[in-house]
């Protein structure tokens, strides 16, 4: 999309996963596909919650792989750690200055207030 402000990919990002082992099949085959993409998957002391770490880009990765293997709760939960993106409302409308407030409001995810300022701002009424 265009006005998109790339996130901070370096940082790690950590993602608590409750009751790991009782709804996965297979733990080596999860341990691998971390490892695989350059993420650790390790137990939190000894408890049944496990941790994974790793940086935005790595976690993007693997939450691909995994919605192909059918484990959505694992992207469920990397989708809700992961940074969203933030967009440039007024680089969308001058791109698009025929875009409606819904459609802003859909594609970027932002308030009604801030869709409807960026419009008035475009529009040249502030």
């Amino acid at each position: 999309m265009v006005g998109a402000v790339p996130n901070h990919t370096s940082k790690m990002i950590s993602i608590k996963l409750n009751n790991f082992l009782h709804r996965i099949d297979c733990k080596a085959t999860m341990v691998g596909l971390a490892t695989q993409h350059g993420c650790s998957l390790k137990r939190i002391r000894r408890s049944k919650n496990w941790l994974l770490m790793g940086n935005q880009s790595q976690l993007v990765e693997i939450s691909e792989k995994i919605r192909m293997e059918k484990v959505l709760w694992i992207a469920e939960a990397i989708d809700k750690a992961l940074p969203k993106p933030i967009y440039s409302l007024t680089l969308i409308m001058e791109s698009t200055p025929e875009i409606t407030v819904n459609q802003l409001m859909a594609e970027t995810g932002c308030t009604l207030i801030e869709a409807r300022c960026a419009i008035d701002a475009a529009e040249g009424f502030v």
